[in-house]
């Protein structure tokens, strides 16, 4: 049973009605001084209330054993205010027409040719890309392009977030299939051309994934989106969205399955070329987000299933 049409318990609903008229104040004001307000919530979260600050500070101490500590807890600080900005853009987000998507979330022009150009092949296409920036506005800017999208979710403990995060997702045109029952989905929207979009950097679990090096250190990656990458011949996209100073987003996308199987031999074999992309997509997340570390989601338990 999906977890959206479990009943919420009732600190899940107080949960819910918390954040979401917190957030609905907040996506009222002008977009600048909700996200300073934001911003300061976070800081307050991991500077006063010390929300999982001990759990981020361990992962970034392991990743970042360079950085002196006043640096770590900056980067923590930053992901703290950069996940409500994201809560409060999320909520906002269902009021936005695709035009307006556009305008708030800059598309290159080189990355957008990309996406033409393998759509009209006709084999769909495969967007894969981290927690970072707002994930939430990379697949709307995505779907706002033009093409038939669907996008593999997870679900949150809170059923009410979910249905939230489903509805919010289908206003912006996004399709969304649980991960659970998303190969015959994926299957199918690839076969129809469509595009498809995957967030691919949590921890896959001790079973099943594929161990890959991330940031010096062993991580579980799911393995789905690069088997269907091989297995349906698909373009494989690594999309990245950053958010600049002044609050607006900019969307980049490179494909990657071409350079990582580029010098592998023609008979090489599906798990050789699945572990390829895998490995590749795991170096190009590392190298964006050693960039500014800002932005990224370091509350996830990435390496808990490594060696």
């Amino acid at each position: 049973m999906s977890n959206e049409t479990k009943r919420p318990t009732l600190l899940q609903l107080i949960n819910y009605l918390f954040l979401y008229l917190s957030g609905s104040f907040l996506a009222l004001l002008p977009h600048r001084a909700a996200r300073t307000i934001s911003w300061s919530l976070g800081v307050i979260a991991f500077d006063v209330l010390r929300i999982n600050r001990r759990l981020v500070l361990s992962w970034l101490e392991q990743v970042f054993p360079e950085k002196t500590p006043a640096q770590r807890r900056r980067i923590g600080r930053a992901g703290h205010g950069n996940l409500v900005v994201i809560g409060m853009e999320t909520i906002r987000a269902r009021l936005l027409s695709r035009q307006r998507v556009l305008s708030l979330v800059k598309l290159e022009e080189e990355s957008e040719a990309l996406i033409h150009k393998v759509m009209e092949e006709g084999k769909g296409v495969i967007f894969i890309s981290g927690h970072y920036g707002n994930w939430e506005l990379l697949g709307a800017c995505l779907a706002a392009v033009g093409y038939p999208f669907l996008e593999i979710t997870q679900d949150l403990p809170n059923p009410l977030f979910n249905r939230f995060l489903t509805n919010t997702r289908e206003r912006l045109g996004i399709s969304t299939v649980n991960r659970r029952e998303a190969v015959r989905g994926v299957f199918k929207a690839l076969r129809d051309g469509s595009a498809v979009g995957i967030l691919a950097d949590q921890d896959a679990g001790p079973e099943g994934g594929i161990l890959t090096d991330f940031f010096g250190k062993t991580a579980s990656t799911f393995k789905g989106p690069f088997a269907f990458a091989v297995r349906c011949d698909a373009p494989l996209i690594a999309a990245w969205i950053c958010r600049g100073e002044k609050g607006r987003y900019r969307v980049s996308c490179e494909r990657i399955d071409e350079q990582a199987l580029a010098d592998l031999p023609a008979d090489a074999g599906e798990d050789t070329r699945i572990r390829r992309l895998a490995e590749t997509f795991v170096h190009w997340l590392e190298g964006r987000i050693r960039q500014d570390p800002r932005q990224y989601f370091w509350l996830h338990p990435r390496w808990q299933s490594g060696s």
